[in-house]
């Protein structure tokens, strides 16, 4: 594919979103590996893994990639992470992980809170890699800087400390657009939360203090406008997005750096009701304002997707059917996508792919993915001084 694109998988309830450049730079939004997946012969199974591999590239015949991004550490979104990436000392890549396919992460984007609520393998042991890296930084290791080492903090601290480490923090309203030490001149990240405020929000958990951020694509670097705008946020719930729509306003970043726009919304926890107003439904039916506000900043013929089982009316839920009814009021039907039922091959959801063209995100041309072969690609990246105060990066 000539142009950057972007691949949301289908991992029914749960998130896993791939972001490639122009230069072949990839970003991994979450992971949801799991198991039963591989080389499955169930025909609702996509091969999550054999796709990925097929898409990121190698480096001395070792599988990586650029940046991995935690959005928060629930099971559904870090699923696989121990078995399917590597840890350790990326000197010691050995026979043993290539033959496993572990796949080094060059930069980890690491959010704090994930240390403070830690309750399952996966997201135990991608706590033990963060903090592995971020020994060497403490250290000043000689080897700190080397891929598969480097490690950025995003957001603020719980109860644990590292304000020692502010060199590598990125806090929210920072444009970022070096990744993984490569400048991009076509694409950049808005980074949104987590703030201070998450920490003390009326449900100060994993969901809402999920990194939120918006991803940028340019044609050309000297562009003002964005061909694609991408909002990611995890679950993050309603109270986390009325803190982000008060201070982009605040701050008048939803101007200045169009940091509210969205062509593409991944909806947060899987369609949940949480992103309108507390759950149940049935005791909170009114969507909150600022929710609706936040959609409000869609852009033309704007798309929704639903990383979750298929909607319908019956429990369990997430997904909601009522927070579907809503996001379809503002997109329309059409423009609402569940990556379970978007698209099939037989009984094989298909991943939802956009390819970021001047005319803004699009089906790609040619279909890549199924169940038994992995998806191709290729891509491109910016970065301005934040009004939150924030450096650039």
């Amino acid at each position: 594919m000539a142009n950057a694109y972007l691949k949301y998988y289908p991992v029914n309830n749960g998130d896993q979103s791939l972001i490639v450049l122009k230069d072949d730079t990839t970003l991994l939004i979450d992971c949801n590996i799991r198991k039963d997946s591989h080389g499955s012969a169930d025909p609702e199974m996509y091969d999550v893994k054999k796709d990925l591999l097929g898409i990121i590239k190698k480096r001395n015949n070792n599988p990586f990639i650029d940046i991995f991004v935690l959005t928060h550490g629930d099971w559904d979104h870090c699923r696989g992470f121990k078995d399917n990436f590597y840890q350790g000392d990326p000197n010691k890549y050995g026979n043993s992980n290539r033959e496993a396919n572990e796949i080094i992460i060059d930069e980890m984007w690491f959010s704090p809170m994930i240390a403070e609520e830690a309750s399952n393998d996966d997201e135990d042991v991608h706590q033990e890699e963060a903090e592995r890296r971020l020994k060497l930084h403490r250290n000043n290791d000689k080897d700190k800087d080397l891929p598969g080492n480097r490690i950025k903090i995003i957001g603020y601290d719980g109860n644990k400390d590292y304000s020692d480490l502010s060199n590598l923090r990125i806090i929210p309203g920072t444009v970022v657009n070096t990744f993984n030490t490569k400048k991009q001149t076509n694409f950049s990240v808005f980074v949104h939360a987590p703030f201070k405020e998450h920490l003390q929000s009326a449900e100060t958990d994993k969901n809402s203090t999920s990194i939120v951020f918006q991803a940028r694509f340019k044609t050309n670097s000297s562009d003002t406008n964005f061909s694609c705008l991408a909002m990611f946020g995890g679950d993050s719930d309603h109270y986390s997005w009325d803190i982000i729509l008060d201070k982009t306003i605040k701050y008048q970043n939803d101007k200045k750096e169009q940091a509210l726009g969205w062509d593409i919304f991944l909806s947060p926890h899987h369609c949940s009701w949480s992103f309108f107003n507390d759950r149940p439904q049935a005791d909170n039916p009114e969507p909150k304002p600022n929710s609706l506000k936040i959609l409000d900043y869609r852009r033309s013929n704007a798309k929704v997707i639903a990383s979750s089982r298929e909607v319908i009316k019956d429990k369990p839920n997430p997904p909601h059917f009522s927070a579907k009814a809503e996001y379809v009021k503002k997109v329309t039907e059409n423009n609402f996508m569940n990556t379970e039922t978007n698209n099939k091959k037989g009984k094989t959801p298909q991943p939802i792919i956009f390819e970021v063209t001047p005319q803004g995100p699009m089906p790609p041309k040619t279909e890549e993915g199924t169940s038994k072969s992995a998806g191709t690609a290729g891509l491109g990246a910016i970065n301005k001084p934040s009004t939150y105060g924030a450096k650039s990066i």
